[in-house]
């Protein structure tokens, strides 16, 4: 497998913010998003097997594991294959996604499911036939988050929430943005979504290694 990075620390967004979990970074991404803070990844890489990744995981004292990327789905046999022995060896397991490949598969195995659907100051699109069927199959253990820079992404993730009324929402103000939190905040109050406003902690305390 293509690999960036696998490295232990906490979960710095989502409905997880604060667990301690290795992360698996994958390399490779089919988007290219303005604000994207770990570019590294979409090309830098080197080459592990699956038994060797699950020996570097197995180093650290941690039973939850988070695979991030990049986009993790893009190898997908072979990601099937590392999640399937993570699971026989009981780790909790955490893939996050960019919302542009559906994988009931991979999905079905997972415990959580983080979609980072695209707004539009990423200046991508993801794929709104993925979230749907995500969202009719596994609404339960998929978190749908958005990365909001401004008042346009708002209502954009308003549109797309509404119509689909998904179980979990977050709502993560774009760092470079975080002024724009406190509008947020009112606006979300103002329309009564059902979303949860919540920081990149990793980027809050400083030393915190971990992004998305």
């Amino acid at each position: 497998m293509k690999v960036s990075e696998i490295f232990y620390s906490i979960e710095g967004e989502g409905i997880e913010i604060g667990r301690l979990e290795v992360f698996i970074r994958l390399a490779g991404c089919n988007l290219r998003c303005i604000w994207c803070d770990t570019k590294y990844a979409w090309e830098n890489s080197k080459e592990m097997c699956v038994k060797e990744i699950v020996e570097e995981v197995s180093k650290y004292p941690c039973k939850n594991v988070s695979i991030t990327g990049g986009e993790p789905l893009l190898q997908r046999k072979e990601l099937l294959e590392l999640i399937r022995q993570l699971e026989r060896l009981s780790y909790w397991i955490q893939v996050n996604t960019n919302g542009t490949t559906f994988d009931e598969e991979i999905f079905k195995l997972v415990n959580l499911i983080s979609m980072d659907y695209k707004c539009p100051s990423s200046g991508m699109k993801s794929d709104y036939e993925v979230l749907r069927r995500t969202k009719e199959l596994f609404d339960f253990k998929t978190q749908l988050k958005f990365v909001i820079s401004n008042e346009e992404d708002y209502e954009y993730a308003k549109r797309v929430i509404s119509s689909l009324n998904a179980s979990i929402v977050i709502f993560q103000p774009e760092w470079n943005c975080r002024k724009f939190t406190k509008e947020l905040t009112g606006l979300v109050k103002r329309d009564g979504l059902n979303a949860r406003i919540i920081l990149q902690q990793q980027k809050v305390i400083w030393g915190v290694k971990k992004g998305v």
